[in-house]
């Protein structure tokens, strides 16, 4: 049974993000409650009671001031232990969580937690704790009042908690430097270069080069580690950056294709009415009606 069969669960959705990507901010609390998590990624955070998380292998109990973090290819059960229970959970599926550029320090975090065959979970400190609340309490439906930057927002929000989550996971590992296999370091490397170079480099043989591996081993690196491909993951990039200079400035579709790295305005339009359903002057205009 999935989470939205279950009352208690409430989710804003303050991730319907352009071209079908989403995240969500799911909050549970008061009467007890159980409930499963699957096919996204979840980052959980007990505010205050208690609770146990289940996999197929074993029960956790958790607690005020712990957090879980759960992958695609995990599925566990929550269950409330207490009738004050309660937890916030930042949801993300896999094609968003892959195009925020601090997702990758936080999945290596995992690597022991993988090695060790147990759940992620990790208490946080005093301040550790307040302050995560506070980053919390920024995943609100008064997100909708945002409606030039949303989008930049939610992902800039996303980032942050994803770097507080990490160092939690770092420091809860004794500040020892996990050893991540080479796949998800070429791929860590790719994810940064791409970041870096999108705009100009549209192409998998430059990020290939650059690494110094064949253009067909970085393909399958990248399938392997992510279940996506080079091409999608700078397109997704690319996509979101048009988005956000479309909504956020005043500049011509020509000078935005330039920028993009496209060899003109048409190329530009082709690429952006295939993810988007529509041309790039009828999405701004759509966007500034609303």
């Amino acid at each position: 049974m999935d989470i939205q069969h279950f009352q208690r669960f409430t989710t804003i959705d303050v991730g319907r993000i352009s071209g079908g990507l989403s995240c969500g901010m799911m909050e549970c609390r008061g009467e007890r409650f159980r409930f499963v998590l699957q096919r996204h990624f979840y980052f959980g955070f007990v505010i205050h009671g208690t609770a146990s998380l289940a996999d197929m292998k074993r029960s956790y109990a958790i607690e005020e001031a712990d957090i879980f973090v759960l992958t695609p290819s995990m599925t566990a059960c929550i269950e409330a232990t207490d009738e004050n229970c309660r937890i916030s959970c930042i949801r993300m599926s896999p094609d968003f969580f892959d195009t925020l550029c601090d997702g990758q320090p936080a999945y290596n975090q995992l690597a022991r937690f993988f090695s060790e065959a147990r759940l992620p979970i990790v208490r946080l400190e005093a301040g550790q704790c307040e302050y995560l609340k506070k980053t919390v309490a920024l995943f609100s439906e008064r997100l909708d009042a945002f409606a030039l930057n949303q989008e930049g927002i939610i992902r800039h929000l996303c980032s942050f908690y994803l770097l507080q989550v990490a160092n939690a996971l770092y420091q809860e590992g004794g500040k020892k430097a996990e050893c991540v296999a080479r796949p998800n370091e070429i791929y860590r490397r790719f994810k940064q270069l791409a970041v870096e170079n999108y705009r100009k480099r549209h192409g998998i043989s430059f990020y290939a080069c650059k690494l110094h591996i064949t253009p067909t081993y970085l393909s399958r690196t990248v399938k392997a580690v992510t279940g996506r491909t080079v091409h999608s993951i700078i397109s997704e990039l690319v996509y979101a950056d048009a988005v956000k200079h479309l909504e956020c400035t005043d500049m011509d579709i020509k000078e935005i294709a330039e920028i993009l790295g496209f060899a003109d305005q048409s190329s530009f339009g082709k690429f952006f009415l295939k993810r988007a359903g529509a041309s790039p002057s009828k999405f701004r205009t759509r966007r500034r009606q609303a």
